[in-house]
């Protein structure tokens, strides 16, 4: 039965225009504003490609390779944690241990909080005076391990990440509790009948057929990964202390763009160009990626 262009075009036009007017759009106008500089009032000024040389090699470029490495660190801890630790618990969850429904949206809990509202509890918990993690550490006699976690450069990425991790592992958690739980029963069957012990079961079987949810989850990950901001500005503020150690490509295009606490510059021109390099580092890293999974997944055929 042939489907009618113009039925297509009735389903599929509003969610068009929505895309178009939402998304494509706004990356066209920040495109184009990237030529100039604009302060957000009065007339643009044309500048050519001097935001990117600006930010690249100029007087930005400090600060955006700076952001480029703390943006990498939070994709590779990411990948570690909530790839691999989220794996790790989601096969504890599909075990048939006691409580695991409860287990399971416990772990699942802090995704639906707000990440304003994990920023606020978390300051409170991590505060180097009264805060819950360094009482914790005093009372079973760790006291050389307190630190003032948020206000450190050596430890206030790395609490950022686990931070982050804490609030968004749940997620990653459902998807594997989702790809484990549908295997098929009878491969566990036959594996334990021929003597294989649990690890040889999720190294030989679970692991192989959750592959594509690996290989998903990484991509978005990835792009997660360098859109980051929320956490940082709930943490740390648009400044990114102590002294950048926290900064990302999400805190510098705001303050480029609009300008940071005890700074009145703002050119919506150079953010605009700090959104441009974004996309061309996630864009095309993910389509290569996307490429490269879809030739190895048809030459395995």
């Amino acid at each position: 039965m042939k489907i009618k262009l113009r039925y297509v075009l009735l389903f599929t036009l509003p969610a068009l225009i929505l895309y178009t007017l939402f998304v494509i759009y706004p990356f066209i106008y920040s495109f184009n504003l990237s030529f100039y500089s604009w302060p957000g009032v009065g007339e643009k000024t044309f500048i050519g490609f001097e935001n990117f040389n600006n930010i690249l090699f100029g007087t930005f470029s400090g600060e955006f390779w700076n952001t480029i490495g703390h943006n990498i660190y939070f994709f590779i801890m990411n990948c570690i944690f909530e790839l691999g630790l989220g794996f790790i618990i989601a096969v504890i969850l599909t075990s048939k241990i006691w409580g695991e429904r409860f287990f399971r949206t416990m772990v699942y809990l802090p995704n639906v909080i707000s990440m304003v509202l994990v920023g606020f509890i978390w300051t409170m918990m991590l505060n180097p005076q009264w805060g819950l993690i360094n009482e914790v550490l005093k009372f079973i006699g760790l006291d050389s391990l307190t630190h003032a976690w948020l206000g450190e450069s050596s430890t206030a990425l790395t609490t950022v990440v686990m931070v982050n991790v804490w609030r968004n592992i749940g997620f990653y958690v459902l998807v594997f509790v989702a790809a484990i739980i549908g295997i098929p029963k009878d491969l566990f069957d036959a594996a334990y009948i021929d003597g294989a012990s649990n690890w040889k079961v999720v190294r030989k079987i679970v692991f192989p057929l959750t592959l594509s949810s690996f290989k998903t989850l990484l991509i978005l990950l990835f792009i997660w990964s360098f859109n980051i901001f929320d956490i940082v500005y709930s943490l740390e503020g648009v400044q990114a202390g102590p002294y950048r150690s926290t900064d990302v490509l999400g805190t510098f295009f705001y303050r480029t763009a609009f300008g940071g606490l005890g700074s009145s510059a703002q050119d919506y021109g150079l953010g605009a160009s700090v959104v441009v390099l974004i996309f061309i580092i996630v864009i095309p890293l993910s389509m290569f990626y996307a490429y490269l999974m879809d030739k190895k997944s048809r030459s395995t055929r």
